[in-house]
This record gives structure tokens, sequence and C-alpha cells, in this order.
């Protein structure tokens, strides 16, 4: 299981290759567990929480786990996102698969309890839709983004998204809450392409969104 391709596919290789090593992984809506599993086999991690909001899945990830040899080390619990989860020190939450206001209500919901992550805290995480609100939820809660990856998988591009607390967070333009800091800056893989894609959906976007049309407007700037 040493190899991310074996048991993941092409977007959950991407979203494991930005979880850093970490004294726990929090993977949230784990679905069949399989990242998780990853971690721990490859000493991402030494322990492992898989949360998933409907006992099916919550019950098919410990059922994988436990087929791996990983029951001692892992915990499967049915629960909302984070609901009475504990971080601890040198944590990375995973919140992959979801749209991004779903993901924002969960990290929200957590920082109702408890004001904030720890400084040490890494959330990776993997958005399929709502980037711009996603990502000015981090800005205001002092959330940086330190790293994007995009991903083609079955014909769909997806990005994910690294990021950690900080004390000074660099304030972000509309272009950067739509299409991603780190991606306008760095052009990681497949840059050209996914902004070509984004582009289309965008020009559609911003005849509802004055925002979105002010970024289109300057596209060939950015490129």
């Amino acid at each position: 299981m040493a190899d991310a391709q074996d048991i993941l596919s092409s977007r959950l290789s991407t979203v494991a290759s930005l979880i850093p090593a970490s004294d726990l992984v929090i993977d949230v809506g784990s679905d069949h567990g399989k990242l998780g599993a990853w971690c721990l086999s490859n000493e991402i991690c030494p322990r492992l929480i898989a949360t998933d909001i409907h006992e099916a899945p919550a019950k098919r990830t410990e059922s994988f786990l436990r087929l791996c040899g990983f029951s001692e080390v892992s915990q499967a619990v049915c629960t909302d996102g984070l609901t009475g989860i504990e971080i601890v020190d040198r944590t990375t939450v995973v919140i992959a698969g979801m749209g991004g206001l779903e993901i924002r209500k969960i990290l929200s919901d957590y920082l109702e309890m408890h004001e904030k992550f720890p400084l040490d805290t890494t959330l990776v995480l993997q958005p399929q839709r709502s980037f711009y609100e996603l990502r000015t939820f981090l800005q205001e809660n002092s959330i940086e983004i330190e790293k994007e990856a995009i991903v083609l998988d079955r014909g769909h591009y997806y990005v994910v998204i690294r990021a950690k607390m900080s004390e000074k967070v660099h304030k972000l333009t509309d272009a950067e809450l739509f299409l991603g800091p780190y991606i306008l800056s760095a052009k990681p893989e497949r840059f050209e392409e996914y902004m070509e894609h984004q582009r289309k959906l965008m020009e559609k976007q911003a005849l509802g969104d004055s925002r979105c049309k002010a970024v289109v407007e300057n596209w060939e700037a950015l490129l």
C-alpha cells in the first residue's frame, strides 16, 4: 500500500500528497476509509479518526480499517463533521469531496465551540464548488492557504487546498478567492488547461456576479 495510486483515485491521491506528517489525521466524511488506511500504511500519522454523518459509511470505514489491520490505531465515528472530535497537537483535518459551503459549515461549527484551531493544525480541503466562499471564510478566520494542487480525474477538474492557522493572513483579491492564490502565483501542473476550463465557467457566472465579471474582464493579466 506504499503507492497512493494502488488504492486511491487520482483525486484522492492528490489529496494524500498534500497531507503532512502528523500526530493525528481526521478524515471527515471518510466514506470508505481508503485515504485513512493509506495515511496509516505510509506512516503519515500514527493515529486516525474517520468520521461520517451516516452510520453505513462509518461502519464501512470501520470494517475496511479492520481488514487492513488498523483497528488498534484508528477510530470510525458516526458524527456530523467534527462534532465531538478533539483536535490535538499536530493534527491534520481532511475534508474532501464536499461542497465548499458544506466544508465551511463544518469548520464554522467547530470554531463556534472552540474559537480557533490550534496553531499547528493543518487543513487539507477539496471542495467541489463554492471556492470563493470557502477561501473567504479561511481568510476571515486567520487560516492561511499555503499550497494548492489541480487534478483531473474522470474528466473533472478538482482543486485541493492546504491551509494552516496564521497570526497574519494575506488579504486575497477576488481573483485569488475565485481561482486560488497559490494556483495563480505558482502555476502548478495543469494550470493552463484548468484556467481555460474555469474561464468558460466564470463567463457564465459573471452574468449575475459583478465580482466574477471583473475577474473575467482582466483574465489575460492572470495568465
